[in-house]
C-alpha cells in the first residue's frame, strides 16, 4: 500500500538520487498493484487480457532543453495493447501531489473515440458521468460549460490528446489505507473496457493490404546485382553526395551481415543511402516514380517496447492474427528468394530496439531463424484470411538497416544490439562535392560565408548536414527580390546554425563562439575585447548583424552564467 515515505520519494533532491529512491519505495507499491490487478482483470476478462501488457516509466530525468538534467516529477505504469494510441494510466505526480487512475488517448485514437461514444453512448454514458478528473486543451469558449465533458472534447478542434479518470490528493485519509489499492484497482477495471472498445474500432478501420500477403509472381527479369562501381554511379546521378569509401564500406557490410547500423548527425543522407542503394540494384528496371517493392521504411515510434509493434499481434477474441507491414514485407520476400530485400528502420534508436527487435535479434543469430508469433497454433490465420505459419521464418535474404540520429531524444544503443551489427558512422559532410551536385547556382561570397561557418560549428562538435545546406541555399534562392543574398545568408545562420549551440563553458564551446562572432562582425576579438564590450554601432555595422547580435548574447551569457544556449 501506499505510504508517506513512498510518495515522499518524489520529493527527493538531485536526478540520480530522486530516481534510486523511486525505484526504492514507490516502484514496489506500483508492482504490487499491476500483480493484483493483473490477476483480477484475467479473472474479470478473460478473452482480452491476455492482449495487455504493463510496462513503467523509464526515463530517468527530465530533459528541460538546457543541458540541464532536472529529476522526475511523477512515476507511473502503463497498461496497454496493440496498437495502441490509448491506454489506462496509474500515476503519481509530485508536482500536484496526486495519485491519478486514468485513460490516455492521443489525438491519432480522437476519432475512434468518437465513433465508440457515437455507436454506444447509452452504454458509456454511466462511467463518463461518474469520470471527474478530465484534461484537454479547451479553447472553444462557445461551448456551454454544462455540456458533458466529453463532447466538449470531441467538438473542439483544438483538443488533440485527452486525460480522464479520477484522482485522489496525497493528503486524503484513504490514500493510506489498505483498502485503497483495491480502489485504484476498480477505477482501472472501470476504464479498461473503453479503452478495448478504442482498440478494437481501431483494429476494424486498420488497412491491410491482402495483396501483400500472397505469394505474387516476382516482376522483375533476374536477381543479379551490378557491379559497386554500376551502383555508385546510380547513386551519385541521384543527387546524393556521399564519398566513395562510404558507399563502399556500405555495400560490403550488406553482403556481411543482415544487419547494419548508420549512426550520423542530422542531414547526411542516412535514410536516403538506403533507398538509394536498393533502387540502384535494380537500375533501369524500375520506371521513373515506380515503388520499390522490395524496399520498405518503417518510421520507428517512441512508444514501442514489444516485439507486437514491429510484427503484429494474436487476437486471441477473434483468433486472427493483425499483421504489420514489417511482417508482409518479411512474407513477400520469402516468395522471392534469389532476390535481396531491404528494410530501413528510420531513427531505430527512438525506442528500445532491444525490446521491439528481440526475437528478429534471436532469428539472426540461430539456423532456423524462427521468429515466435505468439499464436496458440503451428498455422494462424490473418485477419485478411491469409494462414501464416507459426514460427514465423525470417527470410534469409532480407537485410536491416537502422539510422540513428545521436541526440537527447533517443536511446543509447546496448552491447548486444551493436555486437550483431556493422556500424558506419555518416558524420563527414563533403562541402565540394555537395556544390558540385547542387543544381541552383551558389554565389562564390555566400558559398565562402557558409564553408567558414561550417568549419567552425563542426570544430564545436556541431557540423550541419546536407539537408541544412540544401534549405539555407533553397531559402537564399527564394529571397531575390525580397532580401539581399547576404542579408537571407544573415537570417539562415541565425534559424539554422546557431540554435544547435548549447553547452556549458568549456574551451570547445567558448572558440566556436569567438571565431563566429569575429567571422559575422567583420572584425578580430582584439578590437571588440569582450562580448559585452561590443557596441551596438559596431553590431550595425556588421556584415551580418542579427547573427552576429545572437551570438554577442550568446558568449556574453557563457561569460557570466558559465551555459548558454540559443534561447537565452
Amino acid at each position: 500500500m501506499f505510504t508517506p515515505e513512498a510518495l515522499a520519494a518524489l520529493t527527493v533532491s538531485g536526478a540520480t538520487e530522486r530516481w534510486n529512491a523511486v525505484q526504492e519505495r514507490l516502484q514496489p507499491v506500483l508492482a504490487g498493484f499491476a500483480a493484483r490487478f493483473s490477476a483480477e482483470a484475467s479473472r474479470r476478462f478473460p478473452r482480452i487480457w491476455s492482449l495487455y501488457e504493463i510496462s513503467y516509466r523509464t526515463q530517468r530525468y527530465v530533459n528541460r532543453g538546457r543541458g540541464m538534467r532536472d529529476p522526475i516529477d511523477d512515476y507511473y505504469l502503463v497498461i496497454d495493447r496493440p496498437p495502441r494510441g490509448a491506454g489506462v494510466y496509474l500515476a503519481v505526480s509530485g508536482a500536484e501531489r496526486l495519485i491519478l487512475v486514468a485513460l490516455q488517448v492521443a489525438r491519432r485514437r480522437k476519432e475512434d473515440l468518437a465513433r465508440v461514444w457515437e455507436e454506444s453512448r447509452a452504454l458509456w454514458l454511466p462511467l463518463v458521468e461518474r469520470i471527474r478528473e478530465v484534461r484537454f486543451v479547451d479553447r472553444d469558449r462557445a461551448t456551454e460549460p454544462s455540456t458533458l465533458w466529453l463532447d466538449r472534447y470531441l467538438a473542439n478542434r483544438a483538443a488533440a490528446s485527452l486525460l480522464a479518470g479520477f484522482a485522489y490528493r496525497w493528503d486524503d485519509p484513504q490514500v493510506f489505507q489498505p483498502a485503497f489499492i483495491e480502489r485504484l484497482i476498480e477505477d482501472a477495471l472501470a476504464l479498461l473496457p473503453l479503452n478495448e472498445a478504442l482498440m478494437e474500432r481501431a483494429e476494424a478501420r486498420d488497412p491491410t493490404g491482402a495483396a501483400w500477403l500472397r505469394e505474387q509472381r516476382v516482376a522483375y527479369l533476374t536477381a543479379e546485382e551490378p557491379p559497386i562501381e554500376v551502383i555508385i554511379e546510380r547513386i551519385r546521378a541521384r543527387g546524393l553526395t556521399l564519398s566513395e569509401q562510404i558507399i563502399r564500406a556500405y555495400h560490403v557490410a550488406l553482403h556481411t551481415r543482415p544487419l547494419v547500423i548508420l549512426p550520423g548527425i542530422s542531414g547526411t543522407g542516412k535514410t536516403r543511402l538506403t533507398r538509394l542503394y536498393a533502387d540502384a540494384l535494380l537500375g533501369e528496371r524500375l520506371a521513373p516514380g515506380q515503388e520499390n517493392e522490395r524496399y520498405l521504411l518503417v518510421a520507428v515510434q517512441p512508444d514501442w517496447h514489444s516485439p507486437h509493434d514491429l510484427l503484429g499481434y494474436y487476437n486471441a477474441i477473434t483468433g486472427k492474427y493483425h499483421p504489420t507491414p514489417f511482417l508482409r514485407f518479411l512474407q513477400r520476400a520469402a516468395a522471392d528468394p534469389t532476390a535481396r530485400y531491404f528494410v530501413c528502420l528510420d531513427e531505430m534508436n527512438l525506442a528500445r530496439p532491444e525490446y521491439y527487435l528481440a526475437p528478429i535479434l534471436s532469428a539472426m543469430e540461430t539456423d532456423d531463424r524462427l521468429i515466435d508469433l505468439g499464436a496458440p497454433g503451428p498455422t494462424v490465420e490473418t485477419v485478411t484470411s491469409e494462414v501464416l505459419t507459426n514460427p514465423f521464418r525470417l527470410p534469409p535474404n532480407v537485410v536491416i538497416i537502422g539510422t540513428v540520429n545521436v541526440d537527447e531524444s533517443a536511446h543509447a544503443l546496448s552491447d548486444k544490439l551493436l555486437d550483431r551489427a556493422n556500424v558506419i558512422e555518416l558524420t563527414d559532410v563533403d562541402l565540394e562535392g555537395f556544390r558540385v551536385a547542387y543544381p541552383g547556382t551558389i554565389d562564390d561570397s555566400v558559398w565562402s560565408v557558409i564553408v567558414q561557418v561550417h568549419g567552425i560549428v563542426a570544430r564545436a562538435g556541431q557540423p550541419f548536414g546536407y539537408r541544412t545546406l540544401n534549405e539555407m541555399l533553397r531559402y537564399i534562392e527564394q529571397s531575390q527580390g525580397v532580401l539581399a543574398p547576404r542579408q537571407a545568408l544573415d537570417f539562415q545562420i541565425k534559424q539554422k546554425v546557431l540554435p544547435k549551440l548549447r553547452g556549458d563553458d568549456t574551451p570547445r564551446l567558448r572558440r566556436a563562439l569567438t571565431e563566429l562572432l569575429e567571422l559575422l562582425l567583420g572584425a578580430p576579438q582584439s578590437v571588440w575585447k569582450r562580448a559585452a564590450q561590443v557596441a551596438p554601432e559596431a553590431i550595425a555595422a556588421a556584415p551580418f548583424p542579427e547573427s552576429a547580435e545572437k551570438v554577442r548574447r550568446m558568449l556574453e551569457r557563457l561569460d557570466v552564467d558559465g551555459f548558454t544556449d540559443f534561447y537565452g
